[in-house]
């Protein structure tokens, strides 16, 4: 469940065109358009984003078609279908994960994953 400095797009809810900021997203509805986030995007099962995807770090447990960049790290868990273009510079996908498309990790990594900081 969403937490208070986390904004949750609900079942019942669609977003049609751009959404940006630098909040955390949990998206259990749907998304269609752009998603430009300095922060951290989940999907959930209910989930679905039709959308060019950038964010910090994205973590996909329902449908995602579209392109995802992700600065740090997406992780496809087991439940997701994802289709479209994944890139990161570490990328995570557990068994059962759905996914149709290109993966690319040769993307700059953020200066303190560079020198091993958090």
């Amino acid at each position: 469940m969403a937490s208070d400095d986390t904004c949750l797009i609900g079942e019942k809810i669609t977003v049609r065109g751009q959404l940006s900021g630098k909040q955390n997203v949990v998206v259990e509805g749907r998304i269609e358009g752009r998603v430009a986030l300095d922060s951290h995007l989940t999907v959930e099962p209910s989930g679905i984003v039709e959308a060019d995807v950038e964010a910090t770090q994205a973590t996909v447990r329902g449908e995602i078609r579209g392109t995802l960049q992700a600065t740090r790290q997406a992780t496809l868990e087991s439940s997701c279908r994802v289709t479209g273009k994944v890139s990161a510079p570490q990328i995570v996908i557990e068994e059962g994960a759905r996914f149709s498309g290109e993966i690319d990790m040769e993307v700059p990594l953020p200066e303190d994953v560079r020198s091993g900081g958090a």
